[in-house]
């Protein structure tokens, strides 16, 4: 009875992190999706995992995740985000920024020299 038991608990806390793993997914397309950057992969990965007091003061499960983003289609740039009790409680990314419009072309002429 108590290896059948055991088993359950053990499915229980698989399906537990499979589901806080699709939420930090989520998150993580959204937040990316903000920030002006590509998801790479489509994919996040544990990176840790802990026990950190609440709000109320009580012992709650953090779970961080790393994933990978690129600004321009030809980079990789690590972000990170960490979730408390199923919540983002913290996140980390690059930002894209704005890239300055160029018109026309971007030689510049020189003066012609009067022989």
């Amino acid at each position: 009875m108590l290896a059948v038991i055991s088993l359950l608990a053990a499915l229980a806390l698989w399906q537990n992190a499979l589901k806080a793993r699709d939420l930090a997914r989520a998150l993580g397309h959204d937040l990316c999706a903000k920030a002006g950057v590509q998801l790479l992969d489509q994919s996040v990965s544990l990176a840790g995992f802990g026990f950190t007091r609440n709000g109320d003061g009580h012992l709650r499960l953090r779970r961080n995740y790393r994933f990978e983003v690129s600004i321009d289609g030809h980079d990789r740039h690590r972000g990170s985000l960490t979730m408390l009790d199923g919540r983002l409680r913290a996140w980390s990314l690059p930002v894209a920024e704005a890239q300055p419009v160029v018109h026309g072309s971007n030689v510049i002429e020189l003066p012609r020299r009067l022989s």
